[in-house]
């Protein structure tokens, strides 16, 4: 399958969009920890927190597993989809996000396959059924718009936004924030996406890498929690 302009615009702004079945808006990825513990209390505090794990913690790991995954597709090369899984899965510390990005992952996968039927990425879709991966959403995000011969960075941005949108839209339900603030911090985020994006998109195969380490730190500690209202 192959889009128009204007289509292809259409396609991410579905694929992003929070009704999409992806499941991810069921995950905090630590920071309902943070904000357990009052690490994280109002909106400003969150900010500054989603911008540290924008820059520091997604863009150099997802971010440029979505531009990897990407390039591989439109090369046609399944084993490199294959070892840049593995890789994105060794980049997630804890369980827990190792977890929520293969159930992401799998959700993403299936709702791709069964709505826009692109036709190469049956061929990852096989790799993981095989058991030679476990299909990480960044790595399915970037093979399908690949596969549909969507522009890599227009893929790269479309998942880094959808990234914050859907957790400033956990932070709105347990700090909690007020819409007007919620979508205040997404928009604020719009130049840190961009140079998120050019990062994530410069970012080498044996450069990636997480440096949230406070925040690997937090998701371990959110299967403790005594009440969660995120799976992670």
């Amino acid at each position: 399958m192959s889009f128009k302009p204007t289509e292809q615009l259409l396609y991410f702004l579905q694929v992003s969009n929070a009704s999409f079945p992806t499941g991810a808006f069921n995950h905090s990825y630590g920071f309902e920890t943070w904000i357990d513990s009052e690490l994280i209390s109002d909106a400003a505090s969150f900010e500054i927190a989603c911008r540290d794990w924008l820059i520091y913690g997604i863009a150099s790991a997802d971010g440029a597993a979505v531009a990897h995954a990407h390039r591989a597709m439109k090369a046609n090369d399944v084993n490199a989809l294959v070892a840049l899984d593995d890789l994105v899965g060794a980049l997630k510390l804890s369980r827990e996000a190792r977890e929520a990005s293969d159930k992401t992952g799998h959700a993403t996968l299936a709702a791709v396959r069964d709505i826009f039927e692109p036709k190469r990425l049956a061929q990852f879709e096989e790799a993981i059924k095989a058991g030679r991966c476990s299909g990480h959403q960044a790595v399915v995000f970037g093979a399908a718009a690949g596969d549909m011969d969507l522009p890599e960075k227009d893929t790269v941005l479309a998942f880094l936004q959808a990234a914050v949108s859907n957790l400033a839209g956990v932070a709105s339900r347990i700090i909690p924030l007020g819409q007007v603030e919620t979508q205040r911090v997404v928009l604020n985020a719009w130049p840190l996406l961009l140079e998120a994006t050019q990062q994530a998109q410069n970012t080498q195969l044996d450069e990636m890498g997480n440096a949230m380490t406070s925040l690997d730190i937090a998701s371990m500690r959110h299967e403790r929690l005594h009440t969660r209202l995120c799976m992670s």
